[in-house]
């Protein structure tokens, strides 16, 4: 009776700790140990090791086998659905005699991403993730298109190496490495190229880093034949040259316990050489006329500071957190005054007259603070928070920063309030609110000068008499309702 209620307790626990281990046919340490302590016989193991074999192998898991050199495969994947307002006023409300709520748009949106992250021997990891929408700073896809389909595509393939303790580099299409908010960089963005990340610990309280990017802006064809050109609008050589983006990060945290921590990351971006990269940038002017680059050197004048960072601390059994971001392009005048202008890319009285009307503008400072309170882990748990925000014209690249608030247009300002809950461990709802409105007002707009023609004035060089404005929105809107689960 002893020795049945022994055996009982043997496999009493071998049900308890599970089996994994010899369903995958590798280590048979526990039997092993169960043996030595009198629990179980010899016979009795293997008689278990070929029972628990012989059902692993008529299962489902058996048909699915992976390489040596990977140890470890983690699957995972997001689905977001959404209803979204958006209303937008133009900058100029009598331009072309505009209704200034013919913008106001609701529409119902979803998300898809799936991925995989592998680990491999040797301290190699490496991961894709695939997709639904093409655009770099956002997945979604609107509902109402007659019921079609849409595409899945590439938004992560990166191989990375911990070279030692405090060294990972990483190639490809990849997470960015840089701690950043969302005034600069959208979360939906993967840049493409290289990275390093060093990490020290001088004390167990202070860690210290150094983040480094080599990204490919614009990768463009040495033999292919363009209109674009360089220096002189229309005249010259076609400029081909790829555009690089640099970016350094040194980020520091002291700990004060294991709630408490402050966070602050200086770093500074430059993009090297400037060559045509056919981006649309929101900067544009209303009704349907858009604000062209010179040239289309849409990463010209642009090597920006920032100073990203938090807060956080844990009070009445919540988690708080203050965060900040502020960013000063050092070339913030030239790419007003040499990037932006309205209108053809040709030298003319018109373009001339928008270039003269802004001579002195600068607005190369961007910044946002804001406050977090609560988190959003496990079932049950909720989070609210809220910030303001200013972004110069000539500030930070409008084809990085989030794509929603301000819908990423420059020369805004305002407040963006966000709570989240969840419903399950997987289901999460959130609700998100942002109001905008204009941080110079009449921006490339007729001054009374007569300098630049207005509805109904004089034209120029035979021009359209109309209204214009450099950065197009008076005022933005947006209400976003998401449910998100995840797999």
């Amino acid at each position: 009776m002893k020795m049945t209620m022994k055996r009982t307790v043997a496999f009493t626990v071998l049900l308890v700790l599970g089996l994994s281990v010899l369903r995958a046919q590798s280590d048979g340490a526990l039997l092993d140990a169960l043996v030595r302590k009198g629990l179980l016989s010899d016979q009795e193991a293997e008689d278990i090791r070929a029972s628990e074999i012989k059902d692993y192998n008529q299962s489902a898991a058996s048909k699915l086998s992976i390489s040596n050199h990977i140890t470890n495969l983690k699957l995972y994947g997001d689905v977001r659905a959404r209803f979204e307002y958006l209303d937008e006023t133009p900058q100029n409300k009598t331009l072309n005699n505009a209704d200034p709520n013919i913008t106001t748009t609701t529409r119902n949106r979803y998300r898809f991403r799936v991925g995989a992250d592998y680990t491999f021997t040797d301290n190699f990891t490496a991961g894709f993730e695939l997709e639904s929408g093409t655009a770099a700073d956002s997945a979604n896809q609107t509902f109402g298109n007659g019921f079609g389909k849409f595409g899945i595509n590439v938004g992560l393939i990166y191989l990375q190496w911990k070279a030692t303790d405090w060294l990972t580099l990483t190639g490809g299409k990849q997470r960015n490495p840089l701690y950043t908010t969302d005034l600069v960089w959208d979360p939906d963005i993967n840049p493409e190229g290289a990275s390093e990340v060093l990490s020290f610990h001088p004390t167990d309280d202070l860690s210290i880093g150094l983040t480094a990017g080599q990204f490919i802006y614009a990768d463009n064809n040495e033999n292919g034949n363009s209109s674009l050109v360089k220096n002189t609008p229309n005249t010259g050589n076609v400029d081909k040259s790829d555009v690089w983006m640099f970016a350094g990060q040194i980020p520091v945290q002291f700990n004060f316990d294991k709630d408490t921590f402050i966070k602050e990351a200086p770093g500074f971006t430059a993009y090297l050489a400037g060559g045509n990269t056919n981006l649309s940038s929101n900067v544009g002017a209303w009704n349907g006329s858009s604000v062209t680059y010179v040239d289309y050197h849409a990463a010209d004048h642009l090597a920006i500071f920032t100073a990203p960072g938090e807060f956080d601390w844990k009070a009445w059994d919540q988690p708080f957190k203050i965060y900040w971001d502020f960013a000063y392009n050092t070339q913030g005048r030239e790419r007003i005054q040499n990037t932006y202008f309205y209108g053809a890319p040709t030298d003319n009285a018109f373009t001339t007259a928008f270039r003269r009307e802004n001579q002195t503008l600068g607005d190369n400072i961007a910044w946002v603070a804001g406050l977090q309170v609560g988190q959003n882990k496990k079932k049950g748990d909720w989070s609210i928070k809220g910030d303001f925000r200013q972004v110069g014209l000539g500030a930070i690249d409008p084809n990085l920063n989030d794509s929603d608030w301000g819908d990423s247009f420059l020369n805004q300002q305002g407040v963006k309030v966000q709570s989240s809950y969840n419903f399950t461990d997987f289901l999460t709802g959130t609700v998100t609110y942002i109001n905008s409105w204009n941080y110079k007002a009449n921006l490339f707009v007729n001054s009374g000068t007569g300098a630049i023609p207005s509805a109904g004035g004089t034209a120029l060089n035979g021009e359209t008499a109309t209204a214009y404005a450099l950065a197009a929105a008076n005022t933005t809107q947006r209400v976003e309702v998401d449910l998100q689960w995840k797999f």
